[in-house]
């Protein structure tokens, strides 16, 4: 034999000769990426040269050590631009509509105020992103660095955003781990590794799944989260098309993940062509620090009469 045999696990990351991923940031997705996405040390070796052995070092000694990330985004929008580029900023909650100010921020701490939680997910043959463990790097500490262009117009080049982030080792508080007094990030089980899970933030909105007319006066949407009013119940956040006519409902109750809506008498009759819209003004989910819902144009309601 040559040698042991080396571990081999199950990861999708180094999974055959060619793969990709997706990157999360601060729990946001952050969208398509074009080109290669590259995962690599970047190290600062001192060589260690004794005159008695001659001009070639006898040593090599690592004095620093962090890792990159470099990816290039594709799918470029205000969204992206103000999670990655400290200094722009927008105030603007409507997707209709887009707004943005650009500002500087310089002279200040990048690891204290932009330094977030890094996501590296293996991807599928149909670009679906895995959820097992096993298949994503999560990093501790990321400071993402814009390294071109924010914005290229061109007849014949495709906009692109390329970004660096600068992983940091990040130590561990007392008690997170047994043998371990910090680390850049893991994959697979965290207990396994003996380091503290990634807190991945929950930034999501409440998603509709399934909106349903079951009585000529009421429909029926269902969340995949838990939900709340904004602030109350407004008929004008909420609009059904039935047979190509806009009608309001009148009144809506919210019973933990789903909203009941109540039309005037004979909205709804069996075999309707029905489609429902939400304002993004509209519903927000019950976590501590609520999300809001993103809103929906025209979704197709099930006629269950």
């Amino acid at each position: 034999m040559l040698g042991g045999a080396l571990f081999e696990g199950n990861s999708k990351l180094f999974d055959l000769p060619l793969g990709v991923v997706k990157v999360g940031f601060d729990g946001y997705d952050l969208g398509k990426t074009t080109a290669d996405a590259e995962f690599t040390p970047d190290q600062d070796i001192k060589d260690i040269i004794y005159q008695q052995d001659g001009t070639k070092p006898a040593d090599h000694v690592r004095t620093g050590i962090e890792y990159i990330l470099n990816v290039t985004f594709g799918e470029i929008k205000t969204g992206l631009l103000v999670k990655l580029m400290a200094g722009l900023s927008t105030l603007n909650t409507s997707a209709l509509t887009d707004s943005g100010t650009i500002n500087r921020s310089i002279y200040q701490s990048m690891r204290d105020g932009e330094a977030k939680v890094l996501k590296i997910a293996a991807v599928d043959e149909n670009g679906v992103p895995s959820d097992e463990d096993e298949d994503i790097i999560f990093c501790y500490e990321a400071i993402p660095i814009i390294d071109g262009a924010i914005i290229n117009w061109g007849a014949d080049s495709q906009r692109m955003l390329p970004v660096s982030f600068r992983i940091k080792w990040h130590e561990f508080s007392t008690g997170e781990s047994v043998a371990k007094t910090g680390a850049f990030g893991y994959w697979g089980d965290p207990t396994v590794e003996d380091v503290p899970a990634v807190v991945w933030p929950d930034v999501a909105g409440p998603q509709l799944v399934t909106a349903d007319v079951p009585l000529a006066t009421s429909m029926v949407l269902t969340f995949d989260d838990d939900i709340a009013f904004q602030t109350a119940f407004a008929a004008a956040h909420f609009m059904a098309k039935v047979e190509g006519e806009f009608v309001a409902p009148t009144a809506g109750v919210i019973t933990n993940d789903y909203i009941t809506l109540t039309f005037p008498a004979a909205t709804f009759a069996s075999g309707d062509e029905i489609e429902i819209s939400v304002s993004e003004l509209a519903l927000e989910d019950t976590e501590t620090t609520p999300n809001a819902y993103v809103g929906v144009d025209g979704f197709a309601v099930t006629d269950s009469i």
